[in-house]
């Protein structure tokens, strides 16, 4: 195998910060898919989890490609090279991970996804920088195969991205509802608290009525016939 250039050793450095990332959030999304009970949030985050573990292999079979070798960054110091090793650090950190989210799994249902919400957009916006850098670097260097890779994962990090900033409003006002009591409510979230109670009770006033005017039509009908005898 011929010497690794420094353009390609360069191009490893931020692909490497881009696959110990991957490897982080697959641990992170696991945990946060347990504790979500939203159902079109839940399969946005399964989908997700899908696509983090695609990213991982693409960007470690890249970085190969290009001479290096894979690491899992756990710390300023500690680096921890191949695929099993990784591997062990991943299953290292999920504890880790998992202490700050028990915290929160103590938290309200709503504000718990909401504050998972709030890190997973802040996760996407640190990957969106890194694969910009990684398609500038590598477009300014001619290595086009890397700046496609970063370009494809840069979208499906952007969509994700996307999608959690529509989310965010949305459990930020269900937490509202959740923990704040209802005289409490002032404004645009009072109006909707007015209207989720209208509309809860809609079903039977609805029914009241149809029932009224049933047993109105029928006493009618039984008049006309008693008058025409």
């Amino acid at each position: 195998m011929s010497e690794q250039t420094k353009r390609d050793a360069k191009l490893v450095q931020y692909l490497n910060d881009a696959y110990a990332t991957e490897r982080r959030l697959e641990v992170a999304l696991e945990t946060h898919i347990e504790g979500t009970t939203r159902a079109d949030y839940l399969k946005r985050l399964k989908q997700h989890l899908k696509e983090t573990k695609s990213h991982a292999t693409d960007v470690e079979r890249r970085i190969r490609q290009l001479g290096g070798e894979a690491e899992l960054v756990r710390g300023p110091d500690a680096l921890s090279r191949g695929a099993e090793a990784a591997q062990t650090a991943v299953q290292r950190a999920t504890a880790a991970v998992r202490k700050p989210v028990e915290a929160v799994l103590r938290s309200g249902e709503q504000e718990r996804m909401l504050k998972n919400a709030r890190t997973e957009f802040e996760d996407e916006a640190g990957e969106i920088a890194t694969y910009r850098a990684i398609d500038a670097m590598a477009t300014a260097v001619g290595d086009e195969d890397t700046a496609k890779l970063a370009r494809k994962i840069l979208r499906e990090e952007q969509r994700m991205a996307d999608f959690l900033g529509g989310l965010i409003p949305q459990l930020a006002v269900d937490t509202a509802h959740d923990s704040i009591p209802v005289a409490e409510i002032e404004g645009p979230a009072a109006r909707r608290t007015a209207a989720d109670g209208a509309a809860a009770a809609r079903p039977t006033t609805t029914s009241s009525r149809s029932r009224g005017s049933r047993a109105g039509a029928k006493a009618r009908s039984t008049t006309r016939k008693s008058g025409s005898g």
